[in-house]
């Protein structure tokens, strides 16, 4: 019995050694002429060899801790933005009675709406060229500031009182230049600090700041302003945590991302704003999710603003307004959490996506159905909470969609533009609301108790006056007028069936990112040279993978010398 058994002089050269019989083996092992490797070395040494292209780019992967702390810092600035944004509106008498204009509430909440479509292009390009952190600290200092400001005008002196409310909407427009900021912030964070395990959970965890701090603002302003005087303790309260955060992002956050990304594509460059938006609106599965997802954002903030108007005339008061807003962003905290855990765990983006719609949608037009008639309490408070389970989970499933269309645009160009989108339509929906409803007819008003605002007025009225520097409202700006919303709420009822329709039967998204991640598509080429890195590859981009020009050299060089080693070996 013989065998061939090759190994290298110490100078490199190959050398094949016959060996007749097992005891001449060992003798050649025992001289050290060979080096033997241990089975479970070797198979250590090799790694994942098996499953991955000899010729393919080998990246390190790895999570930091200190991921937790960016996203809470984005969560954070999420809600105090909006409380800001939003702590107005259920105290609206004290605050045109405190700033001397009427209609001063509705002025401080629909500067955010109007800011956020131009700034929100700024902040895209800005978020793709400076990085996550010049992101994070423009909208910090932005709310910071802009809570100062709005702030000093509760302590103007008296010769300067007439400039309370032209300093105080200033503020409030400073702080609405964080808010774009702050929207397009989530899906970026997510996919540049987690990993694919926890994307979808932490965009949930930094979006449902959003309407939490709806929540908040909505409990807190009535209880803390219970007249016009107290408003300066409720900007107080507002700046104070505004300021400090400031403060605590400018020093945590030290880099816009970690020195080892949490997953492939987050190692990949994304393509400059410009190609991004340019491939943005070239997707046509884009535009459906652009179109949907701007709908849902635009229909979901057009219920919320408009749920006191659609539930008075039919006899339902404030209070009740309050507990069905609360439960349907308390269903929409427990949906959005419960289908990021899901859809992290099984990629189920698309099924989650179109099953929440769809389910939103029914429960969203039983809701406006019932809202029209009399004696529907447990019927409306059980639908909102269900149509917030389902149209709040959409929301962080549809963003996480976006960045997986449109890879490898930048998460806040594709984030970006549907927040945008979000925000026209919700303009839109209130304009066609308002237009489609009509004065409610005598033989409905015995139920409305829209009307009972004026009463109160008039009883608050026979007090002492509460004039804060400016007077008091007259009885009329007191009032809210009652609305016949069936017209307006079949409108919408017509919208949101159409758009729903369109989701299920023509979206078909291709996961980009995810088959990136999964090897099914070939690594984007991020070691060229420093202009290329900054911006994204020009030639055709995810091509399926294929062996380089490179690696086919190498293999015919191979082939090559086993030929030529046949010769001799023989």
């Amino acid at each position: 019995m013989s065998a061939k058994l090759e190994t290298t002089s110490p100078d490199g050269a190959k050398v094949s050694i016959n060996i007749h019989d097992r005891n001449e083996e060992k003798a050649l092992i025992n001289s050290k002429a060979v080096h033997v490797i241990d089975p479970a070395e070797a198979a250590n040494s090799l790694g994942t060899f098996k499953e991955q292209e000899p010729a393919a780019q080998r990246i390190a992967l790895r999570t930091y801790p200190r991921r937790w702390a960016v996203l809470a810092v984005v969560a954070l600035l999420n809600c105090f933005n909006t409380m800001i944004w939003i702590a107005f509106s259920p105290i609206s008498n004290h605050v045109s009675n405190f700033y001397g204009e009427k209609d001063s509430a509705t002025y401080f909440s629909g500067i955010f709406i109007f800011v956020t479509i131009p700034v929100g292009l700024v902040a895209m390009w800005s978020g793709g060229r400076f990085g996550l952190r010049s992101s994070i600290l423009v909208a910090a200092w932005a709310n910071g500031i802009g809570a100062a400001i709005r702030l000093a005008s509760s302590f103007l002196p008296d010769s300067l009182i007439h400039l309370r409310f032209p300093v105080g909407i200033t503020g409030q427009g400073v702080a609405a230049l964080a808010y774009p900021f702050i929207m397009f912030l989530p899906t970026k964070v997510a996919a540049v600090w987690f990993p694919d395990t926890e994307r979808t959970l932490a965009t949930t965890i930094g979006v449902m700041a959003n309407p939490l701090g709806v929540l908040v603002a909505n409990l807190v302003s009535p209880m803390l302003v219970e007249s016009c005087e107290q408003l300066s303790v409720l900007n107080l309260l507002l700046s104070i945590p505004s300021i400090s955060l400031t403060a605590f992002a400018t020093f945590a956050i030290t880099s816009s991302e970690p020195k080892i990304p949490p997953t492939v594509s987050a190692s990949q460059k994304n393509y400059p704003f410009f190609r991004g938006i340019k491939e943005c609106i070239t997707n046509p599965q884009y535009w459906v999710l652009m179109f949907v997802m701007g709908g849902g954002i635009g229909m979901f903030n057009t219920l919320y603003t408009l749920m006191q108007q659609l539930l008075c005339p039919s006899g339902y008061s404030n209070m009740f307004s309050g507990t069905a807003a609360a439960l349907l962003i308390t269903g929409g905290v427990v949906g959005a959490t419960g289908a990021s855990i899901f859809v992290d765990r099984t990629k189920f983006y698309e099924e989650t996506m179109k099953v929440s719609m769809g389910l939103a949608v029914v429960f969203g037009l039983a809701f406006l159905q019932f809202v029209l008639h009399v004696g529907m309490k447990p019927w409306l408070l059980v639908t909102c909470f269900i149509f917030g389970v389902f149209g709040l989970a959409a929301y962080p499933v549809g963003l996480q969609l976006s960045a997986e269309c449109t890879f490898p645009v930048s998460e806040t160009t594709s984030t970006g533009l549907v927040v945008i989108s979000g925000q026209i339509q919700t303009i839109i929906y209130l304009a066609l609301m308002r237009t489609l409803a009509r004065p409610l007819q005598p033989l409905y008003r015995k139920n409305e108790v829209c009307t009972l605002v004026r009463a109160a007025a008039i009883e608050l009225l026979k007090e002492p006056p509460q004039t804060c520097g400016h007077g008091t409202l007259s009885q009329a700006e007191q009032t809210v007028e009652p609305y016949d919303y069936t017209m307006a709420v079949i409108a919408m009822s017509v919208v949101a069936t159409l758009a729903v329709l369109v989701l299920i039967l023509v979206f078909r998204p291709k996961l980009r990112r995810l088959e990136v991640e999964s090897g099914g598509i070939r690594l984007l080429d991020t070691t060229a040279t420093d202009s290329k890195k900054e911006g994204a590859p020009e030639e055709a981009d995810l091509e399926e993978m294929k062996p380089s020009h490179a690696a086919e050299e190498e293999e015919q060089n191979d082939q090559q010398g086993k030929e030529e080693e046949k010769p001799t070996n023989e």
